[in-house]
């Protein structure tokens, strides 16, 4: 194997390794000083620099544990430059025939010592690498501050080598003390109180010093949302009793924040929203969301009061009020909502227990009515991303159940379950696949006995494209949707970068529909499109085509949001 690197100012070197790795290589011509002559250097300095030339590969070669190597070298020169030749016969290769690595205290007992020396490198029979073995010491070191063994001392570091032998030991040992503590957590003046903000943090004085804890430490705060800087720092100077105390420097968000927004999605149109929070009412972290949005079909105002949990992170508990008026082709409704929220999230999954009264007023088709529901219910949500922005792998799952008797503040009694799901899968630095499913069902009474928002339909952006919004489900006497008891509703859909990652093309298929007997009328869409990561988001324009031209030819369907 044999390369060359020839710079115009430089002289040109040809080094000729057979059966070396890469990185030996380059590290043969970085330490190489004579590689960095020009071709108008004093020919005495080339001279002399090429005769120290085996001195200088001597490190790099003992470094990759090659004790025997024998240098063949040639320099020739004229009046224009140099260039010098160096073939390298690398001999044998130095192998590890013992490793000793023992540590004893405290650590000797932790589990997670156990599993960083079954990963070290330089087993027996490995070649030798000096990077390794300085890569050893380095990996326990950081074990032991991270871990809290804030005592550790190495009390044997050798690295013997028989070069005549071709062999090589390893010994380290080392003592790591006792594993230090958590002391007390300091905080900087806040307007919340002090047992709250423990609760966020997820420490206590007496846990086991872990300095991934103190990054999950400042992580915790700062998503808590209460404040926009957080700054955690360990005094280990102020040590006692084995306690390391912990200063936290906290910077509290605004209190009051607003914001607005406008945008556009074929489904509704342009739509403004108008958003106030007040991020912590009192000293306990409660809060105040709430939203406006306008647009032709859809509106409404919501407002929702949260309080935390004993863990902040994990449980909460809501208050929230709603108004919404919908008109659509298929329906017209106006309807407010009040909601009780149990919020817990464990395992990757948020489960969302509620009990809501729903008073509406709706017409579809023929039918026009005013509801009231009682509806406790039960909901679970998981969503999985590399990038929630570009996803490259990752999905999102909803379930839900809910009911209504008519003998407890309901017009009607009903169970209703949905479903939803979507996974995205891209292949290499190529295409992606993205699928979804939707599902519904309604047991109860007749169709006519639910209001329009428990209605399903189909057709729109994010059901079957190339139908209007909720325009497809089982049909009045006027030939008009009027909304189904089911929902089945699916997608397929290859996208493809074509300018980089920003610009992508796209062909998909959807197909389903809402109905109420166990028979379904099938619905299809099929088209393509473009997607753009603007620097707002993720912008999708598609033109989708029916399989039923009845009332369409082709549909243009805009979107701008995250995949999931």
């Amino acid at each position: 194997m044999a390369f060359a690197i020839s710079v115009p100012v430089r002289g040109e070197v040809a080094l000729e390794v057979p059966g070396a790795e890469d990185a030996l290589q380059q590290n043969l011509l970085t330490r190489l000083r004579l590689n960095a002559e020009p071709c108008d250097a004093p020919r005495w300095r080339v001279r002399r620099l090429f005769a120290r030339a085996e001195q200088d590969f001597e490190p790099a070669l003992r470094a990759f544990g090659y004790y025997g190597a024998t240098v063949t070298k040639r320099l020739e020169t004229d009046e224009a430059c140099w260039q010098a030749n160096f073939s390298i016969d690398l001999g044998t290769r130095v192998v590890v025939r013992r490793r000793s690595v023992v540590v004893q205290g405290e650590a000797a007992d932790d589990e997670r010592l156990a599993d960083l020396l079954a990963d070290l490198p330089l087993t027996e029979g490995a070649p030798l690498n000096h990077g390794q073995y300085e890569d050893i010491k380095s990996r326990l070191r950081d074990f032991a501050a991270q871990r809290g063994y804030l005592d550790f001392a190495f009390t044997r570091r050798q690295l013997r080598v028989y070069p005549d032998q071709a062999a090589a030991e390893v010994d380290i040992e080392a003592t790591s003390g006792p594993r230090y503590r958590f002391g007390e957590l300091r905080f900087s003046p806040h307007p919340l109180d002090d047992d709250f903000v423990r609760r966020l943090a997820r420490i206590g004085r007496g846990d086991p010093y872990d300095a991934r804890r103190l990054t999950e430490l400042d992580r915790y705060l700062s998503d808590a949302g209460y404040f926009q800087r957080v700054e955690v720092r360990p005094q280990r100077g102020e040590s006692a009793d084995r306690e390391v105390p912990i200063d936290v420097t906290l910077e509290p968000a605004r209190r009051h924040a607003w914001r607005a927004g406008i945008g556009f999605a074929t489904d509704t149109g342009p739509r403004l929203s108008l958003g106030y929070d007040n991020r912590y009412i009192n000293t306990s972290g409660h809060r105040l969301a709430s939203g406006l949005r306008l647009s032709p079909v859809e509106s409404g105002l919501q407002t929702d009061y949260t309080i935390p949990g004993a863990d902040p992170h994990r449980e909460d508990f809501s208050f929230g009020v709603g108004l919404l008026h919908e008109d659509t082709d298929s329906a017209e409704s106006d309807s407010a909502t009040l909601a009780l929220r149990h919020n817990i999230r464990s395992g990757g999954w948020t489960q969302t227990r509620f009990i809501e009264l729903l008073h509406e007023q709706s017409t579809v088709g023929d039918d026009s009515d005013s509801y009231t529901l009682l509806m406790p219910g039960i909901g679970l949500d998981r969503v999985e991303a590399d990038d929630m922005l570009r996803t490259r792998h990752g999905y999102r799952i909803r379930l839900e159940a809910r009911g209504a008797y008519e003998g407890l503040l309901s017009t009607t009694t009903l169970v209703q379950l949905r479903a939803g799901a979507k996974g995205i899968h891209r292949f290499g630095e190529g295409g992606r696949l993205t699928g979804r499913v939707d599902v519904g069902a309604t047991l109860g009474d007749s169709t006519a006995d639910l209001p329009a928002s428990l209605r399903f339909f189909a057709g729109g952006d994010n059901s079957v494209r190339g139908y209007d919004y909720k325009s497809l489900g089982p049909v009045d006497s006027k030939g008009l949707p009027e909304g189904g008891r089911n929902l089945l509703t699916g997608s397929l859909e290859y996208e493809h970068p074509v300018f980089g990652e920003d610009w992508w093309v796209a062909a998909f298929v959807d197909g389903g529909n809402a109905f109420d007997t166990d028979r379904i009328e099938l619905k299809a869409g099929y088209g393509a499109g473009v997607r753009w990561y603007s620097p707002v988001g993720r912008v999708r324009l598609d033109l989708a085509f029916p399989d039923d031209t009845t009332d369409d030819e082709w549909r243009i369907h805009f979107g701008l949001g995250a995949d999931l």
